[in-house]
């Protein structure tokens, strides 16, 4: 018999790639199948496309009255448009947009961080697609930079693609390219908090998944981890009236890196007190947030890391 399959086969005298992106090819199948059903794309990331608008037409409006150009929208140009234009230009600023709208969309965002990456690994375990993955030359390190690359891919759509449609309008609104010369740090600014946010919230979610084997029970501990901690925080703030309770949810920890990223500094100390805009309130060394973000990260990836090797040594 064994000759007979050597007269058919012939026998493997070369040696496997070694390239690093071997785990790439997972990555274009989970974001295929994660495509695959129209819906859910359309209503996670409907409110975040639908916010995108309102806000691009806010600094486009802000920048037309500045110019002395009533925008076509709002009637066209009227006597009415020198004053406006100085309430435009004091009360909206394109920094404080995209930050509100960070702040103002977590939550939405989240729900796509939940809906795509909830399956991820525990579909993997439910399915034992993981007995095939680890039997093809895929390590452990790839298998899981693939499924990190997919869910980090959806968050980063969610969180970037907005505020760079926003800023894109704020470059050709404003006249003489004023944004760019005056605000241009805020292009950089967001790239780095969206590619902080989604790495993190990436990481926590793949971790909440490792732990479960159904991708049902992986979504309902995504969704009591993301709105107890929140809730329980936003609720001793109000009966406490102390922002710093806001330490307690890594949400309140991007919130408060939010205003230190976009220099919203000054403008948190000067609702202190006076109930306005408590989104940019600052209570609290951004040091420690930083901190907080760090061992957060930390401790999923030790999650992910021991699940996974323990998934490996099943094959």
């Amino acid at each position: 018999m064994a000759s007979t399959n050597t007269e058919i086969y012939r026998p493997y005298r070369g040696t496997l790639s070694t390239s690093g992106t071997r785990f790439l090819a997972l990555v274009r199948s989970g974001v295929s199948a994660a495509v695959k059903n129209k819906l859910p794309l359309v209503v996670l990331f409907a409110p975040p496309a639908i916010a995108t608008v309102i806000f691009s037409f806010v600094v486009y409006a802000r920048f037309s009255l500045e110019a002395g150009a009533m925008p076509s929208a709002l009637g066209g140009p009227s006597p009415a448009g020198a004053i406006a234009a100085g309430f435009a230009r004091t009360l909206i600023q394109v920094r404080d947009q995209i930050a509100l709208f960070h702040v103002s969309m977590s939550y939405f965002t989240l729900l796509v961080i939940a809906w795509f990456g909830a399956g991820l690994i525990a579909e993997d375990r439910r399915a034992g697609a993981h007995l095939l993955y680890f039997s093809r030359p895929l390590t452990r390190s790839g298998y899981l930079a693939a499924k990190f690359l997919t869910l980090f891919l959806f968050a980063l759509i969610a969180v970037l693609a907005p505020s760079l449609v926003i800023c894109t309008v704020a470059t050709f609104a404003s006249p003489e390219w004023s944004f760019l010369k005056e605000e241009g740090r805020v292009v950089p600014a967001s790239i780095v908090y969206a590619f902080l946010w989604a790495s993190v919230w990436s990481s926590v979610m793949l971790a909440i998944s490792s732990l479960f084997s159904s991708r049902t029970f992986a979504l309902v501990g995504s969704f009591a981890f993301f709105a107890v901690s929140g809730a329980v925080s936003v609720l001793l703030v109000v009966l406490q009236r102390d922002p710093r309770f806001l330490m307690l949810s890594l949400q309140g920890h991007f919130q408060r890196i939010a205003v230190w990223i976009f220099d919203l500094r000054r403008f948190g100390h000067a609702s202190r007190g006076s109930g306005d805009h408590p989104a940019f309130e600052v209570g609290w060394d951004v040091r420690w947030s930083f901190l907080a973000v760090a061992a957060v990260a930390g401790i999923a990836w030790i999650i992910l890391i021991a699940r996974v090797r323990r998934l490996e040594g099943s094959t």
